[in-house]
């Protein structure tokens, strides 16, 4: 079962205690951070499916999943405002550049998303990077309708057949990739594996780390799977028969 912000988290007020806080206690090896999420970064691009995610998410406060997030060392910067809004700020560097963070939650998915601001002195260069952790699953009854490499982003995303799109959820320490023979293009052909057995309905982080697929392998490790494509699960299906998605 995923997990459901509304079903899952309820928030209470106690009028003796004052506003209600929400404390998320884990104890990691170093420092705070996940231990199930792996994280994602999507830098400045130009990646029309990067945008979208970008424009669905809900500025909020920083809380403990921020903090989680980030990490320890960049943690109290959450709370700084950005050199636009204050020149003076901890943030700021000479009162023109930024090195701030924005915090958001992703309203599809509940889960946490900080951009970090760098803006050099006289803004030469300036870039926001969005810091997130991808989901464990789809959510529950949604099914994969496409699978989508995403070249300019560096990402691999999933649009479901309620057309919401999302990350494809990883394993924390294991990520997705294409287009040599590696690491990353083995992953990803033993996920299109388990994608396709379950007809597209077990859409869930990590796979069997066992030889995948020598067809789907050489496909994914080619240079015709390095680009911007979308791939509908029949696509998958046939892949996974011939080593070819035409």
């Amino acid at each position: 079962m995923t997990y459901e912000h509304g079903r899952d988290l309820h928030l209470t007020y106690d009028p003796g205690r004052g506003y209600w806080h929400f404390v998320l206690y884990i104890e990691p090896p170093i420092g705070p951070g996940s231990g199930l999420n792996s994280g994602k970064v999507i830098e400045t691009c130009t990646s029309r499916y990067a945008a979208e995610w970008i424009n669905r998410l809900t500025p909020c406060d920083p809380d403990a999943l921020h903090v989680a997030l980030v990490g320890k060392a960049d943690a109290p910067s959450l709370w700084h405002a950005c050199v636009y809004d204050d020149p003076d700020s901890p943030s700021a560097v000479a009162r023109d550049g930024c090195v701030c963070w924005r915090t958001f939650h992703d309203p599809v998915t509940w889960l946490p998303v900080a951009a970090n601001h760098y803006r050099t002195v006289s803004g030469n260069h300036e870039n926001w990077r969005h810091h997130t952790f991808t989901p464990l699953a789809l959510p529950e009854k949604e099914r994969l309708e496409r699978l989508i490499i995403d070249h300019e982003a560096h990402t691999i995303w999933v649009r479901t057949d309620q057309g919401t799109l999302h990350f494809l959820p990883e394993a924390r320490g294991v990520g997705y990739s294409v287009g040599y023979k590696g690491g990353g293009p083995a992953e990803l052909a033993r996920m299109i594996e388990k994608i396709v057995k379950s007809d597209g309905h077990e859409v869930t982080a990590g796979t069997s780390r066992g030889a995948p697929n020598e067809k789907v392998l050489s496909w994914v490790s080619s240079k015709a799977a390095d680009r911007t494509q979308e791939l509908r699960l029949d696509h998958l299906k046939l892949l996974c028969r011939t080593g070819t998605v035409v």
